[in-house]
């Protein structure tokens, strides 16, 4: 009670002059107090922009880099592809395939690793998410690619599972040979008469073919997936989608490319 009286009397003797400064000491230290507020904020929301803007930047080169770990894989698959169908057409032709047609059988049963960079896109989801990026089409490219992939490696695990090999290791109808001073060390050469006259071998070829060519298609859906989230995020951070290594979009990939930035202006321009 005797520091409330005091405090009463003390407030009882001040004058106008004395309230003006109070109130104006009091509307200083306020204001001082609201703008340290905002700039800290400030530079938190300016360190936050900075931090996602790089996160953006690595996003876009792991898309590029995404890009060239399909494109690879799916050229070397489409290689081999070409190989095991001309084989597969000559043997049900008339004569016994060549020895040169035979070396098919060394590919038509392996499903290369389908391994693409994903970290920054994991990084991202676990900073906040998809939320984070304005605009709602690059959200669907990075959607699209990063569904297709999980399905696609689910697909690569099916396949691998149910390989059909059509001539084994241990069928002594096709016999190997080391040769360490070769690109391939592994030569294998084949009974072609025995194999040609063997029905349940033509059936294997056939289906590991088939399996082959299908696979392969679902690279190149997931190839285009990978193009389109590719040049929507570069054209969000006025880049190009410009892979490093392998060499630039060409041919069909080019083409997807552009059918992609014509979608995007078709959209602008529509709204």
């Amino acid at each position: 009670m005797f520091l409330l009286s005091r405090m009463s009397r003390a407030y009882r003797g001040l004058n106008a002059r004395d309230w003006a400064l109070l109130s104006l000491e009091t509307i200083c230290l306020v204001a001082g107090i609201f703008i340290a507020f905002q700039l800290n904020e400030w530079a938190a929301g300016r360190n936050a922009a900075r931090k996602h803007a790089m996160l953006m930047d690595r996003l876009f080169e792991e898309t590029e880099n995404d890009v060239t770990f399909i494109r690879a894989g799916r050229d070397t698959l489409r290689k081999n592809l070409a190989d095991e169908k001309a084989f597969a057409v000559a043997l049900g032709g008339d004569t016994c395939p060549s020895d040169k047609h035979f070396q098919a059988l060394s590919t038509v049963h392996r499903y290369p690793a389908l391994s693409t960079p994903t970290s920054v896109y994991q990084e991202l989801m676990g900073a906040g998410g998809l939320s984070s990026i304005d605009r709602l089409d690059v959200r669907d490219g990075l959607t699209n690619f990063h569904t297709n992939l999980a399905w696609t490696q689910g697909q690569l695990d099916l396949f691998r599972a149910g390989r059909v090999v059509p001539v084994d290791d241990d069928d002594p109808r096709g016999r190997s040979r080391f040769s360490p001073n070769s690109d391939e060390p592994a030569i294998v050469t084949f009974n072609r008469q025995a194999l040609c006259d063997d029905p349940a071998f033509h059936n294997k070829v056939v289906s590991a073919t088939r399996n082959h060519m299908v696979f392969v298609s679902y690279l190149e859906e997931l190839l285009k997936d990978a193009i389109n989230m590719c040049v929507k995020l570069g054209d969000s951070l006025d880049r190009t989608c410009q892979p490093r290594y392998g060499g630039p979009l060409v041919g069909e990939d080019a083409e997807s490319a552009a059918q992609t930035l014509a979608a995007m202006r078709k959209e602008k321009s529509a709204n």
